[in-house]
């Protein structure tokens, strides 16, 4: 999983950093809102914690740039700022909660398990079943065969996370490229690559290669399945 953390204090910033690290996300962080649109247009995130007052591009507008592009985007808006037009303003922008600076570290981390399975596309569910006893925590990034737990790699991880955000849809080689490699240059034999060894974990048909277009992950009836 992949989250973007906005947040012009330094060591408030690398304090939430290392705490969402904990929970088994990559994290980019900024400073000021100009760094995180630059963020935001090159890869997606799975969550999003905006400070509001940042140097260049305030956190109201980062929010709304992010919704744009990703509507069911979960997002954070953290504040020093305790009067209820702030409260309101960033609500009526669309962010998912909202906290107020001081907080414990704790309660951040409550709030961010909540809102990826509430925001989730998945139909606001935590584990997604991908049929032929293959299932997908979206909050741990687990993947299990019935109760068997699957080892995967951090690169596996986040490939499978995002076949499984668009369960049944194609994804790009571009799309993989900028949600895994944060847009460096790599080449279509090194995606290849990992989608073979994650297609290694799961029954034949389940990954299928859309030629020239990308990969999807689609589930399979019985009839379907393939030895």
């Amino acid at each position: 999983m992949r989250a973007l953390v906005l947040e012009d204090d330094f060591s408030t910033c690398y304090a939430i950093v290392n705490e969402v690290e904990q929970l088994g996300f990559i994290v980019d962080k900024c400073f000021d809102g100009e760094c995180a649109m630059n963020a935001i247009y090159t890869k997606q995130h799975d969550i999003y914690i905006l400070d509001i007052n940042v140097p260049n591009i305030d956190g109201y507008e980062v929010l709304e740039y992010i919704l744009k592009k990703y509507p069911n985007a979960a997002t954070i808006m953290i504040s020093t700022h305790i009067e209820i037009e702030y409260l309101k303003k960033a609500f009526d922008v669309g962010c998912n909660d909202y906290l107020k600076k001081p907080f414990e570290m704790e309660e951040l981390l409550l709030r961010i398990k909540n809102i990826v399975r509430l925001a989730n596309a998945q139909g606001n569910k935590d584990i997604v079943n991908l049929s032929q006893g293959y299932t997908y925590s979206l909050i741990t990034s687990e993947l299990f065969y019935y109760d068997s737990n699957i080892e995967l790699t951090k690169i596996e991880s986040l490939l499978l996370r995002i076949l499984v955000q668009n369960l049944g849809k194609i994804v790009s080689s571009e799309s993989i490229k900028n949600y895994i490699w944060d847009n460096e240059e790599i080449s279509p034999v090194t995606i290849r690559y990992w989608i073979y060894r994650l297609i290694k974990k799961f029954k034949s048909g389940m990954i299928v290669n859309a030629r020239g277009e990308g990969y999807r992950l689609r589930k399979l009836d019985t009839s379907e399945e393939i030895f």
